[in-house]
């Protein structure tokens, strides 16, 4: 049967209908796009939460860990809380550091594999990310070596135990170098900054001669 539409209208109706098939083919990609896109802000967020809490959270257990070593809270608190506290917070200090590392690797933005989460330096790895990689990690070794205290000496494991306050200050220098926010000395960067300064008060503290009364708190294996 032959078409009663005229070739005109044919022609104006397959005019229209082009764009509109164009701009329906687009749609679910452009929808996709900004799907994704709001998916890795998502996962950034948690990411960035994530690492300032691992941060916040180290610097509030090295003061545990200085005051229980020192015995200063020893009047009002006991030694054994003291020592829980410090446990408890490095392992929660430990998981968001471990959030935060692992959360880069689910963007979909950016090519961050676990090797860059693990290796510093891998793939062309940036210093700035490298500084946080080898804070975690010494922070997870220096958890580790608790169940091998036994194991190494008492002695020994205090050396390594040293190597947290290396973690805090490659995780500080890991802040300042990768967030805006820090380096324009706003409120968070005041609070990073505060946070740093009392862990350096106290272990300036540690480290100066102690009193008669401290020191008869203090048994020499606790020193």
């Amino acid at each position: 049967m032959a078409s009663t539409i005229p070739s005109r209208w044919r022609a104006r109706t397959a005019a229209l209908a082009l764009p509109l098939a164009i701009s329906l083919a687009t749609v679910p990609a452009a929808h996709a796009e900004g799907r994704y896109n709001q998916y890795d802000q998502g996962v950034r967020h948690i990411a960035t939460l994530a690492g300032y809490l691992s941060y916040g959270l180290m610097a509030l257990t090295v003061c545990f860990g200085i005051l229980t070593t020192t015995g200063w809270a020893r009047r009002s608190v006991r030694r054994e809380t003291m020592y829980g506290g410090h446990m408890l917070l490095a392992v929660i200090t430990l998981a968001f550091g471990c959030l935060h590392g692992i959360a880069y690797v689910f963007q979909t933005g950016e090519h961050f594999s676990y090797v860059n989460a693990v290796i510093p330096f891998a793939d062309g790895g940036e210093p700035e990310v490298a500084f946080g990689i080898i804070g975690l990690e010494l922070g997870l070794a220096v958890a580790v070596s608790i169940w091998a205290q036994r194991k190494l000496g008492y002695r020994r494991w205090h050396l390594i135990h040293y190597l947290a306050y290396g973690s805090f200050g490659l995780s500080l220098l890991h802040v300042i170098t990768t967030s805006a926010e820090v380096q324009a000395l706003g409120m968070l960067g005041i609070v990073v900054l505060g946070c740093a300064g009392a862990c350096v008060l106290l272990l300036v503290l540690r480290m100066l001669p102690a009193t008669t009364a401290v020191a008869t708190r203090i048994s020499p294996q606790e020193v």
